[in-house]
């Protein structure tokens, strides 16, 4: 590899970083799983503490081609980082490789081609080398504080162009696949390397997750948690020797896809009242629900296509009240203009934008072209009635202009409905803020229960998120940093929010939240982490993730760099809310997690089968009528999770007919059954411009029968239903107090 390419990787990687199972879900990985038939040879061990034999039977991962061999003592490779040139050849350094295991499994050892061991070496001399945890899952940080075990072998023992075997004495289980790390630390230029093969990987960068196998890190490289870590286009010659105790096929995961173009930003909304779920996604591209849980594609016949904009996405509300659905499309783009379609109940819209007052455009920040770039680029948007008028308006969270270093930002629009198709302009007043920031979405929530809804903004670029709490006569007062809500402050610097969800985690009948943040390895000690915060009795939030010491949660989450959207819901029906977190980037998993219904979480992504990698915006609707959320994460998932395994279920749809919005958005739900209550609440938006059903899902476990249901409807009127009513089917509950049974209105 040459030293511009070194270079590059490095540089692309700084610049782009810097952007945007339990036994009762599946098996208990490494219980009841015979081991390989061969007996290990019990021969007392040569030299090192990891020179004994391996079992037979067992898979060897690999990356090399075995064509050639190189090593870094044949190199005069450096690179400069804040104007400090390493070369590398000379340097105190890593040397890793990851390996991805596609299944549970045990890992048994590892072999290493040596290079560069000097000729004069004691025989006794030990070679230290040594499994470790992943961090980040960026594909070449691992976490070299705490290895998973080491070991040595002599280098009496090391043949040029041979393989020497480090063998764990106890396999160590690795339960939830994921990645792994064989490395060694070079601590001095006579210390020995790992060979390489010759051949470069992909298209001779490391731009692609699946080309870059091999890194290094320059642990003493100031300013930085973690040191600098880069990956490189050879494969080291390191290979892993692994049990799988469980193989399971695609076909026998939770989540099946279901084909359909990937995006970036769904919301589930029911158009045209047939009782399913139809989306609409960034393009704008509309989609409606053949009533089986398949979709067409509608944007021409719906006539948005020929209406000539582009939109990142779109929220739906029902802002005249008249019963059919109507959609507000947000653009991230400094020229194109957001638009407010009005819906008729039979798939077509018209664009009503002009004479309604809505408008982010704007002439305070030029980013680069005063002329063109008059448009706050809008990246989420939601819909609240923040005065209780039984009118709703909008949030528009605005992001960031990327066309000038340093990058400047935006003030957030609100738009307050005076009814008739007009709106007024709230920006930066009734309590909003004038600040210039980075959001990145807006969630709607009443969090108090007072029936006054508030607004919760979360922003990126390490700054502090904003709460909006609604003082019930149509001001708000900023409370984040008071309510626990505004993130961990590091300094100067918070975190990077990308996504936010709502729900009650621990069942104590408040409302919790999940904040996703992308945390880059190298800032790892002064950017927030993905928050779990429980709503305490004084209204502010707890963060139950823990300190992140270590690269996993008091929570149970695992940390992904770039954790992006949140969305919960019950998938199993046990009355405990589950969560799902996509993550950006090349080759990022998407992670699933079961909710314990404590505030914490089981990792289970290996189980749930979502394929989506690189994943934005994620959304929750009982697209197919079987009574389970299924999920849009990139393209669509459907929920196969065997009956038995699944509680009971209530699907309640929010109506006000009388003083709220018709669309009930901002509504409190709680349905009480086997003597439990669940919280639930009509969203508006989500933190990352996506929105689930208005279709409310909950999950009931053994409980037989319905007990009441009650909703707080935006301005605070409580309405209760007494039952019983039964179980596993869709109840409208009109704010009149009057109710109805069946899947349509």
């Amino acid at each position: 590899m040459r030293r511009r390419q070194v270079l590059a990787a490095l540089l692309a990687l700084l610049v782009a970083g810097c952007g945007g199972s339990s036994p009762e879900h599946g098996v208990d990985a490494g219980v009841d799983v015979d081991p390989p038939d061969a007996e290990p040879d019990l021969t007392p061990p040569p030299c090192g503490t990891g020179a004994r034999p391996l079992p037979a039977g067992l898979t060897e991962l690999s990356w090399d081609d075995g064509v050639g061999a190189s090593h870094l003592r044949e190199k005069t490779w450096s690179i400069t980082v804040d104007g400090t040139t390493y070369v590398l050849n000379d340097q105190t350094l890593w040397e890793a490789v990851r390996f991805e295991l596609e299944h549970p499994a045990r890992v048994h050892g590892f072999s290493i081609q040596w290079a560069g061991l000097p000729a004069d070496a004691d025989p006794a001399t030990e070679l230290r080398a040594g499994l470790f945890p992943d961090f980040g899952y960026n594909g070449f940080d691992f976490w070299r504080y705490a290895p998973t075990w080491e070991g040595t072998r002599c280098a009496g023992d090391v043949r040029p162009g041979e393989w020497v075997t480090y063998a764990l004495a106890q396999p160590f289980e690795v339960t939830h696949p994921g990645l792994v790390y064989v490395a060694h630390l070079i601590q001095s230029p006579q210390d020995p390397v790992f060979a390489f093969d010759v051949t470069e990987t992909g298209d001779g960068d490391c731009n692609t997750w699946v080309n870059c196998h091999s890194a290094m890190n320059l642990p003493d490289a100031p300013g930085y948690f973690n040191g600098i870590s880069f990956p490189f286009q050879y494969d080291y010659l390191v290979r892993l020797h692994v049990e799988y105790t469980e193989q399971l096929a695609p076909a026998d995961r939770i989540f099946q896809p279901r084909e359909l173009p990937g995006h970036g930003h769904a919301a589930f909304g029911d158009y045209d009242n047939d009782g399913w779920d139809d989306l609409v996604a960034d393009g704008p591209t509309l989609y409606h629900n053949n009533g089986d849980g398949t979709f067409t594609d509608v944007t021409t016949a719906s006539g948005i296509a020929t209406l000539g904009i582009s939109a990142s996405g779109g929220v739906w509300g029902d802002y005249d009240n008249d019963g059919c659905l109507d959609l507000f499309l947000f653009a991230e783009s400094y020229t194109q203009a957001d638009t407010l379609l009005q819906g008729h109940c039979d798939g077509t819209f018209t664009d009503v934008t002009a004479g309604s007052g809505i408008s982010d455009y704007q002439t305070y920040n030029p980013c680069g072209d005063a002329v063109n770039n008059v448009r706050a680029p809008t990246h989420a948007a939601a819909w609240v009635d923040l005065d209780a008028d039984g009118l709703l308006d909008l949030y528009l969270a605005n992001y960031i202009c990327s066309a000038v270093t340093p990058e400047t930002f935006y003030r957030d629009n609100v738009f307050h409905n005076l009814g008739g198709g007009k709106f007024e302009d709230w920006t930066a007043t009734h309590g909003f803020s004038d600040r210039t920031l980075s959001a990145r979405g807006a969630s709607p929530i009443d969090h108090d229960g007072d029936g006054d809804v508030d607004v919760y903004v979360n922003n990126y670029r390490l700054q502090t998120n904003l709460f909006f709490e609604n003082n019930g006569d149509g001001t708000f007062t900023e409370k984040a940093a008071a309510r626990g809500l505004a993130g961990t402050r590091h300094g100067g610097y918070y975190g990077h929010s990308i996504g936010v969800a709502w729900g009650d985690l621990n069942n104590d009948g408040r409302f919790d939240v999940v904040v996703a943040n992308l945390a880059h390895p190298r800032f790892y000690d002064f950017s927030d982490k993905t928050e779990v915060l429980l709503h305490q009795a004084t209204d502010d939030y707890l963060d139950i993730s823990g300190d992140w010491s270590y690269p996993a949660s008091a929570a149970g989450l695992r940390y992904q760099e770039t954790h992006s959207v949140p969305v919960l819901a019950d998938f199993d029906q046990d009355g405990n809310l589950d969560l799902v977190i996509t993550a950006v980037y090349d080759g990022r998993p998407t992670d699933f997690y079961w909710g314990n219904g404590d505030g914490t979480f089981r990792l289970d992504a290996y189980h749930a089968g979502i394929t989506t990698t690189s994943g934005w915006g994620v959304a929750v609707a009982d697209i197919d009528h079987d009574g389970d959320p299924d999920l849009f994460a990139t393209t669509l998932f459907v929920n196969e999770l065997p009956a038995a395994r699944k509680g009971h279920w209530l699907q309640v749809r929010a109506v006000g007919n009388v003083a709220a919005n018709r669309a009930a958005l901002g509504s409190t739900v709680r349905v009480t059954a086997g003597g439990a209550t669940r919280l639930r609440h009509v969203q508006g938006g989500t933190g990352q411009g996506c929105q689930d059903s208005l279709y409310l899902h909950f999950g009931l476990g053994s409980a037989t029968s319905v007990e009441a249901i009650s909703v707080v409807f935006p301005g605070g009127k409580l309405v209760s239903y007494a039952g019983p009513f039964a179980v596993d089917q869709r109840i409208w509950v009109y704010e009149d107090g009057t109710t109805h049974l069946g899947w349509a209105p």
